[in-house]
């Protein structure tokens, strides 16, 4: 089974290699349908999450979505603040795969695009 057949919007929006590693570090689609995208903007930073609990170290900003071209390729200063743009879309096209609904992952991605704060 291949990511896009499983979840269209999140492929469309994430790429269907980012797709399956996301979904496979939450457990499983409608797992991921649950969270919240400050949940998912740091899947795969666990480490750095707890390191950050325990005190001293700063907090994870990315963790899995920094493989996404639009977070890998902003300014140092702008990962953190794209990687939660990211990932709130993520979770948006999650539960419209999960639950049912038209794929929307290209306008998702459209709207990541555009500078503008509203969307």
């Amino acid at each position: 089974m291949q990511a896009p057949d499983v979840a269209p919007s999140l492929a469309a929006l994430l790429g269907p290699l980012l797709t399956a590693r996301v979904i496979a570090a939450a457990g499983s689609l409608p797992r991921l349908a649950r969270l919240p995208g400050s949940t998912i903007q740091t899947l795969g930073a666990e480490r750095a999450l707890f390191a950050h609990r325990g005190g001293g170290a700063p907090p994870p900003k990315h963790g899995l979505l920094l493989a996404h071209p639009l977070v890998r390729d902003a300014p140092r200063r702008e990962r953190g603040r794209m990687a939660r743009r990211l990932a709130a879309k993520a979770a948006i096209a999650a539960r419209v795969d999960c639950y049912g609904g038209e794929p929307c992952g290209a306008e998702l991605l459209a709207a990541l695009g555009s500078d503008d704060p509203v969307k």
